[in-house]
């Protein structure tokens, strides 16, 4: 069972940093998870939130700031790090990802040119939230892996018919049932630790690791890639 670090691991570095994801990387993670947003401009930006309040001290939507305004924001928790760019992220040669696609639609054309053009295609995963969504970037690059990421659980399904590659299942929707139906789709199944509700997003149960790796899921979305490698072995 793959581990992915959601949000590229957050307990020991700052969330969406390039350190947090070089070490989780090394840590033992298959991937690392990026959040991306959009700029006024559509510049593809790391962001997981619309707005810019809880990490970086601003009230100001992402979509409302423009690129500059967006580069020159600090974390707030830790001024030493600041804002990143997809390029940015690109250049860097972090790798691999799974990018977190918030936004979708006409939005999506910057982001796989950005992709194409620093030659990381193979190089990552882009989850998406519609199927719309999933059957746009498959029409522009059927090679490109791609990830239901779909808020309710028959979207993913929907996402799967539509041409996604992998399916991610939140905590509290997960089945043997629906694991062995997905796969039976030739699809892989990446479980999301935690759920919204209660703010446990990244987190869970050890028992709840090992449940989902006995049914045979593929992956899980996680925050503590050491302590999930160390019980998974």
């Amino acid at each position: 069972m793959e581990l992915i670090a959601h949000r590229a691991g957050t307990d020991r570095y700052p969330e969406l940093t390039l350190d947090a994801a070089r070490y989780s990387l090394q840590a033992g993670a298959a991937y690392v998870e990026l959040d991306i947003r959009f700029t006024r401009e559509d510049i593809p930006v790391i962001s997981h939130d619309d707005n810019a309040q809880r990490l970086f001290g601003s009230p100001c939507r992402i979509d409302e700031l423009t690129l500059d305004e967006f580069l020159s924001l600090h974390y707030a928790a830790d001024a030493h790090y600041s804002t990143l760019t997809l390029s940015q992220v690109l250049e860097s040669g972090v790798a691999p990802i799974l990018f977190h696609v918030k936004v979708g639609g006409e939005r999506l054309l910057p982001l796989l040119d950005c992709i194409h053009s620093h030659d990381y295609a193979e190089k990552c995963v882009l989850g998406l939230m519609t199927p719309a969504d999933v059957h746009f970037v498959k029409a522009q690059n059927p090679a490109q892996t791609v990830l239901a990421f779909g808020s309710e659980k028959e979207t993913v399904f929907a996402q799967a018919k539509s041409g996604a590659d992998i399916v991610r299942l939140w905590e509290n929707w997960v089945t043997p049932k629906d694991i062995a139906a997905l796969h039976a789709m030739g699809k892989r199944v990446w479980v999301m630790a935690g759920t919204p509700r209660d703010g446990s997003v990244g987190f869970t149960a050890d028992e709840h690791l090992a449940a989902w790796h006995a049914m045979g899921a593929d992956g899980v979305l996680i925050n503590e890639i050491d302590h999930a490698r160390a019980l998974l072995g």
